[in-house]
This record gives structure tokens, sequence and C-alpha cells, in this order.
């Protein structure tokens, strides 16, 4: 049995019992997952690839026995899908729980196959600052890379990347500090904290201010002065552009456990293709929707249109504390 196979016996709802209790400390995330399964019920597999999943169970000090999924976290999802099971002799194993242990693999990069190239970008690449409070950061730790970091373990990769040899930190980095040091570490760390949450911001605010936006900067620029925000992307899994909105909103609805005391006000950014846009009739429900299932006085709606050929919407929902 393939893992195409697999995910097209097992439908979501069915695994779905299964990842509530596997994670139980990030339901706000499931829809995710939902959206990962739907893309993979959706792909082909690669026909001319070859290649195994193993499936081992150890058995703890307590007696609890551990299913372990191997080999599904290291290729693109096409060959993912064409991989066959390898199963220990008399194993039996739920088919529901098999899938939902193999949903959580595949996703360990990201949830689609473009959030897993992004997420290889970010670990094997060097981006450059995009935006001041970026500059100041990558400033902030170049000097801090070169002047308390002993030059003979400092280097730079041939892109001109910090490097620091990897020894280094087991040798200094529990050397006792004075209190002028320790004070320094102090401000140097309030700092950096401050410069990534300013340049994350900075970077939300150009993204809903991109060409073809309903915001104004001025609309959206309150987010620098926020006390904290919390950030959900959802996607229509759909065929065609039948039911794309009533998709996002059972993502929001069915499956996403959300503490919305913790925020008052929020922002729902919508993305669509001006070759497949919504009527205003689903725009519409769709916004008292998401008004009922929030519940905020004050929420922002906007949208964009992009020039692309891109059937899916997408949305952006920023849940916000005002200070």
């Amino acid at each position: 049995m393939t893992l195409k196979e697999l995910i097209m016996k097992v439908d979501f709802d069915s695994l779905l019992p299964y990842l509530e209790k596997w994670e139980k400390k990030n339901l706000d995330n499931i829809y995710a997952f939902r959206e990962a399964y739907d893309i993979l019920r959706n792909m082909e597999p690669d026909k001319d690839y070859r290649g195994e999943v193993t499936i081992i169970t150890t058995t703890r000090e307590d007696g609890t026995k551990i299913t372990q999924v191997n080999f599904l976290d290291d290729n693109v999802w096409e060959k993912e899908l064409a991989k066959e099971f390898v199963f220990p002799n008399g194993m039996q194993l739920n088919m529901e729980e098999l899938a939902m242990r193999c949903l959580w693999e595949i996703t360990f990069y990201g949830f689609s196959p473009v959030d897993r190239e992004d997420t290889f970008s970010k670990m094997f690449g060097r981006r450059k600052p995009l935006n001041r409070y970026e500059v100041a950061l990558d400033k902030l730790e170049e000097s801090m890379w070169k002047h308390q970091t002993p030059r003979k373990f400092r280097a730079r990769d041939e892109d001109g990347a910090r490097l620091t040899i990897a020894h280094f930190p087991f040798k200094f980095c529990n050397k006792p500090m004075n209190r002028s040091k320790k004070k320094r570490k102090y401000r140097q760390d309030k700092r950096e904290e401050y410069l990534e949450v300013m340049a994350k911001r900075e970077t939300l605010i150009q993204m809903l201010t991109i060409p073809g936006s309903s915001f104004k900067r001025s609309d959206v620029e309150f987010l620098f002065d926020i006390a904290y925000g919390i950030r959900y992307d959802y996607c229509s899994v759909v065929l065609g552009t039948n039911g794309r909105l009533d998709y996002i909103l059972e993502s929001m609805t069915k499956y996403q456990q959300l503490d919305l005391s913790r925020y008052d006000h929020a922002i729902v950014f919508i993305r669509y293709s001006s070759c497949y846009p919504p009527d205003n009739t689903e725009l519409e429900t769709f916004r008292q929707a998401v008004h009922n299932r929030l519940g905020y006085e004050n929420i922002l709606f906007g949208t964009v249109v992009e020039n692309n050929e891109c059937e899916q919407i997408k949305v952006m929902l920023l849940l916000n504390k005002a200070v």
C-alpha cells in the first residue's frame, strides 16, 4: 500500500480524533493539517519514483507502545505519495491513526509544498534585510558578532554570512560576566527583541498594503502599537471556484479552536485572482459569518486582487490585543 492509497481510504474527519489527541497543545492550527491533507488527496504521486515508508513500534519502560513513521519528511510530496509502506511482520495498525502519523510527518517542514520550500530557503539560504527594522537588527548582530566573538572563532561563508566556529559556545558561553557585561547583554537582548517584533509588524503592514489592496498604510499602522497578536493563514483547497470561502469558513469554525478572549480586535485580509474573483454576495456572506464567529466590534476587512491565474482564495487573519 502506498501513502496515496492510504489517504484516499481515510478521510480527514476519521483521523481527526487522533490528531487532536496528538496535537492537543496546538488545536488552533488543526485547519492547516486539513488543508495539507486535502492537497495530498488532490495530488498525483510520482509514478516513476520508488521509495519506502517504514513503520517501527517501540515500547516505553511503562509498557506504552509508540508507533513511529520514518522517511516521510525528506522529499517532495509527489514522491512521498508514491512510497510503499513496510510493516513489521504480524503488526496490526489502526489505519486512521497511521494516516494521522503520516500527515504529521509529511508536514514537518510545512503544510504545503510552497511552505516546505520556504522553510528550506530560510534554513539554508541567506535573505537580505527587507525593511528598516531588519536592517537595524542585522547591524546589531553584526556588531555583537564582530566585537564579542574572538577573532579566531569568526568566519564568513562564500556569501558573506557570519559564521561562528562550532566549539566556541562550549568554551565561552558559560564564562562568568562582570556587572558591566551583564548590563550590556541585557540591553542587547531587549534591543534584539524589540527589533524582531517591529520587523515582523512592518512585514505584515507591507503585506496588507501591497499594490491592489483596499488597505492604505494609515489603516493598519496601528499594528506597531498593539500589545500582542497572532496570525493565521487559510487557503481554499477545493477543485474549481465553488465553495472557496465556505471551505475557509469551515476551517475557522470546525477545524480551529481559538481563545478569542485573549484578543479584542481583528484584521481579515482576503486575496484572490483577478481571473477568478468571488462575487459580492459571497464576500458579504463570508464577512458576516466571520464577524459572528469572532464577535469583536472592531474588525477590519480588506481585499487584494492579484494578477495571477490561481483559483484558490487565501485569507489572513490577525487577532490583536490593544495596549
